[in-house]
């Protein structure tokens, strides 16, 4: 049998809940009640923006990307991972650095994004699952993003092997 790979871009990356990933919402506080929330429209909105991102390129899903790129993100997920996600072997293969990732358009409270991930990779029995927050595929921009996309194609039913 064949390993399978299963992209997730934009809010199909709920899934990864659905496959018990070590991923949450990012983008959340405590409310007056102490219980976790989604943040508010008027604390957090950003609807067709450039941010820039930080990218683990030695991750195979990045290969050829370089350390840092503008996604296209329109009120997508950003993930926090979760203590035990390198034992549940998954990680992060995009972030958000800084309090101002914003290069293009508007945002409004950009700040909150500081440390979100924005593309994770997980192992789930023999196959991947890669959860893309921004839309990699939008329009023009995957100039930028396509790799992740084609490279998870790749990536997702590669198998290990050994060089002698």
């Amino acid at each position: 049998m064949a390993a399978a790979c299963a992209p997730g871009i934009g809010s199909s990356t709920a899934m990864g809940e659905l496959l018990g990933l070590p991923v949450k919402n990012y983008l959340t506080e405590k409310g007056p009640d102490g219980r976790e929330r989604v943040l508010p429209r008027e604390k957090f909105y950003i609807p067709g923006s450039l941010l820039k991102t930080t990218i683990d390129n030695t991750n195979p899903l990045a290969y050829g990307m370089p350390e840092q790129v503008d996604v296209f993100f329109d009120n997508s997920p950003v993930f926090r991972m979760e203590p035990n996600a390198e034992l549940k072997k998954t990680s992060a293969v995009a972030w958000f650095s800084g309090t101002a990732p914003l290069d293009s358009g508007w945002a409004w409270g950009q700040q909150y994004l500081d440390g979100g991930t924005a593309v994770a990779e997980a192992t789930v029995g023999e196959g991947k699952v890669f959860l893309l927050g921004p839309e990699v595929a939008f329009r023009s921009q995957p100039h930028a993003t396509y790799k992740l996309l084609f490279n998870g194609l790749y990536f997702g039913s590669a198998k290990e092997m050994s060089l002698k």
